[in-house]
């Protein structure tokens, strides 16, 4: 009785400690849910099949650790050189052919385009579409090897011990209290004009935005073993913005994909 009363927490536990959590997860879903064609939403939803957008944006976290799914536990993040411009980014990028968050997202777009791709497939990739475009515009999901991510990199913050990419991940999203969808509620305004610039960047601007972001976040931690109660709020622009890129740009790669 015990084992079965700790299972479903310790999942859940799981989640909130890795990949945005659910809250960032979910919200970032709202938000691009909000700005799906109608094509493109009777499409999704065909696909979904009685499961709503939101709800299916942490599946790459749930499965990750299961079976057939062990795979793609290196889909979520890919760990770069430091220092690199755009065009040398690009180039690493593309010469890369193992398993990571670039190559990855790649192969599920191919398969939701490929009108011959059976409804499983395409199911899953659609779920782990969605949780991808999330998890890219976490920063520290495209940093070092060295530090797993930041995940080496032992910081306190809010009263207690955690770790970079756990700040990024979890701590800064939590931070503010707000559900997921009075997060969506509250971010999901952005221009029009915003918008249009957003869609239009290539996949790899969006990796590159988050590689200069934590190259920025590394250096402001050197030396440091905790950080104190101004790290919320000098950095929640940050993540409030990435959090809405993802959003919108999900809906975009949505868009053009069932257009």
């Amino acid at each position: 009785m015990k084992r079965a009363f700790l299972a479903p927490i310790l999942v859940l536990a799981s989640l909130f400690l890795i990949s945005w959590g659910v809250v960032a997860h979910r919200s970032i879903a709202k938000i691009a849910e909000n700005h799906l064609s109608a094509k493109a939403k009777t499409a999704v939803y065909k696909i979904l099949n009685g499961e709503e957008i939101p709800m299916v944006s942490t599946f790459g976290d749930e499965v990750r650790s299961y079976g057939k799914y062990k795979n793609t536990s290196n889909w979520h993040y890919i760990n770069l050189p430091e220092g690199l411009s755009y065009p040398q980014f690009v180039a690493k990028l593309k010469s890369d052919s193992g398993a990571n968050i670039y190559n990855a997202l790649l192969d599920m777009i191919a398969i939701l385009k490929d009108k011959k791709a059976g409804k499983e497939d395409r199911l899953f990739a659609l779920k782990m579409l969605i949780h991808l475009v999330g998890d890219l515009h976490q920063p520290m999901h495209v940093s070092r090897a060295e530090d797993q991510g930041g995940n080496k990199i032992k910081l306190r913050f809010n009263n207690r011990q955690t770790n970079l990419h756990a700040i990024w991940d979890s701590d800064l999203v939590y931070y503010s209290g707000w559900t997921f969808t009075e997060m969506a509620t509250a971010l999901d305004k952005v221009s029009e004009a915003k918008i249009k610039a957003w869609q239009s960047d290539e996949i790899t601007k969006w990796l590159y935005e988050s590689y200069q972001i934590s190259a920025v976040l590394y250096k402001e931690v050197e030396g440091k073993a905790s950080l104190n109660y101004r790290y919320y709020p000098d950095h929640a622009r940050i993540y409030k913005e990435r959090i809405q890129k993802a959003g919108i740009r999900l809906a975009g790669l949505l868009n053009d994909i069932y257009k």
